[in-house]
């Protein structure tokens, strides 16, 4: 026998009938959201309180009106679009209130349907979200002007840069050439003592530019393969020259099995150790430097290095190692006074060092000396050994006495500034090299028409046709010639952007002002070499 379907007495289904709908009722009168119904051709018949609340309508303002008399056009056009599509929700929106004003909410719709399946009404849900977006658009603003603030900011120190590092170039060049002159005694004390000032104040603008590229998220970290060995090398034998002068030795101790070739960025790394290694030069007065590299750990692709900075200097005490590592900050003013610097350096370092994925130390006890470590991430590199790797991603800080060739090179030498451009010729001409020099990119493309050159020393700032143009033009014509020229960038702009700007249109090399002249010779050989290897 079939089973009998269990019903409850009529009594009883009028009984849930009537809960349910007061359990409805309740919802519907209670809610802190706008409930509008309309019948199948959108005429509002029913609505909530708090519809009237939100909309400051009365029910002769609602009853019986065509939904679409609370939106605006535009804005009911949008909305007829949307629900072609069937269901709506959360879409934001903009509906009238009684006095014309317009409120922001956010809309869901549904549509209502009897047993057999016909529509017989529509009910919309609107949520009050005006604070919500007005909040929105302020943070959204806010953001705007921020950024604006913060490109002002670029924009501002970009063109310090570029004021302060040209007469910086002429000052440092020119103290430079002085003093490999004849000179008394006191004479070459007192040049060097300018020389060191002047070096000091291109390190205190690189920190205050270094640190503006990473406070405004600037700082793009390469991915090349690079020379381990060779960057150390060169690294520690510039910082060997400054350590001499102090009577300080400094060593390198780097273990057997610390890989000589990585992919990663040399010059970051070489930033940080410069400036830790510096640190320790300057914090100590007898003694010994060692630099201490050692393999931490290692995957089939990847692999972290652990860096050290020993010194014998005067220490940092106890209860200010926590915050050295902070922006604007050193032991104690005392230290500031006698010794100088920003106290951004550490603050970049360990900054940098994070963008490595590592993380940097200190252990230190005042009167006898620190130890500053770091780890850093790279990438296993497949390079083979070749001369050249890499060389083009770092220059070597001051390497003494240059032990390159430029005899009878001929240079065509682009510079705006009159007492740089002399300045500039002094310098090539006393080694060997055969200049000939002007003032903008025009006169220069005229020049490299009427004759044979080996490298293009190009200003990136000039009038008339700037330096990136006249690279730009000369690249577009070397394609129908076959040839290619050498084209070094020497630009007082030092900004990684600007770094950028110069590769995209098609220099081979980069040297920042004030100009290192044995970087700028380092720069040139590579690529004259490179150029001939080639050809």
């Amino acid at each position: 026998m079939p089973i009998k379907k269990k019903t409850l007495p009529r009594n009883d289904e009028d009984l849930k009938l009537r809960e349910a709908q007061e359990l409805f009722q309740a919802i519907f009168h209670n809610t802190l959201a706008a409930i509008i119904v309309t019948d199948q051709n959108e005429i509002i018949v029913s609505w909530n309180p708090f519809a009237e609340k939100l909309l400051q309508m009365t029910p002769q303002d609602l009853f019986n009106q065509p939904l679409a008399n609370l939106y605006p056009p535009n804005q009911w056009r949008k909305l007829t679009a949307l629900r072609k599509k069937g269901s709506l929700m959360n879409e934001e929106i903009r509906v009238y209130r009684k006095d014309g004003s317009l409120l922001q909410v956010s809309l869901s719709f549904s549509t209502m349907k009897n047993s057999q399946g016909r529509v017989v009404g529509k009910l919309f849900m609107m949520h009050d979200i005006t604070d919500r977006k007005r909040f929105e658009d302020d943070l959204f603003k806010a953001k705007v002007l921020a950024e604006k603030a913060n490109q002002a900011k670029s924009l501002f120190l970009a063109n310090m840069s570029h004021e302060v590092r040209t007469p910086l170039n002429t000052i440092m060049g020119l103290l430079d050439l002085t003093l490999e002159t004849s000179l008394n005694e006191e004479q070459k004390e007192n040049l060097n003592v300018a020389q060191d000032a002047a070096k000091n104040l291109l390190t205190i603008l690189n920190d205050i530019l270094d640190f503006s590229r990473i406070e405004a998220g600037k700082v793009l970290f390469e991915k090349i393969d690079f020379d381990l060995h060779r960057m150390m090398q060169s690294l520690s034998k510039g910082l060997r020259v400054i350590a001499h002068q102090k009577d300080l030795k400094l060593v390198l101790n780097m273990d057997a099995d610390v890989p000589q070739f990585l992919k990663g960025d040399p010059m970051r790394l070489r930033q940080v150790l410069t400036n830790l290694i510096g640190n320790a030069i300057k914090f100590t007065a007898q003694g010994e430097i060692t630099i201490k590299i050692q393999v931490q750990s290692q995957t089939d692709n990847d692999i972290v290095l652990l860096f050290s900075v020993s010194d014998q200097g005067i220490g940092i005490p106890r209860d200010q190692q926590k915050k050295i590592f902070d922006i604007f900050t050193q032991a104690d003013e005392s230290t500031t006074r006698r010794f100088g610097g920003t106290g951004l350096g550490l603050a970049i370092a360990k900054q940098l060092v994070e963008m490595m994925n590592g993380e940097i130390q200190l252990e230190s006890q005042e009167g006898k000396g620190s130890t500053f470590s770091f780890t850093a991430q790279f990438e296993k590199s497949l390079a083979v050994v070749k001369k050249d790797l890499a060389l083009s991603a770092w220059h070597p800080v001051e390497v003494g006495q240059f032990s390159g060739d430029l005899k009878n090179l001929r240079i065509l030498l682009a510079e705006d500034n009159i007492v740089n451009q002399k300045m500039m010729v002094k310098i090539l001409q006393k080694e060997g090299c055969q200049v000939m020099a002007v003032d903008n990119g025009q006169d220069l493309l005229k020049q490299f028409e009427q004759g044979l050159f080996d490298v293009i020393l190009m200003d990136v700032h000039m009038p008339i046709l700037d330096g990136l143009e006249a690279t730009i033009k000369i690249r577009h014509n070397e394609k129908t010639t076959g040839t290619r020229i050498p084209i070094i960038a020497l630009t007082a702009r030092a900004m990684d952007e600007d770094k950028g700007q110069c590769f995209k249109a098609g220099v081979d090399g980069y040297v920042s002002k004030p100009i290192n002249r044995h970087i700028l010779f380092e720069t040139i050989k590579s690529l004259v070499e490179r150029k001939n290897h080639e050809s």
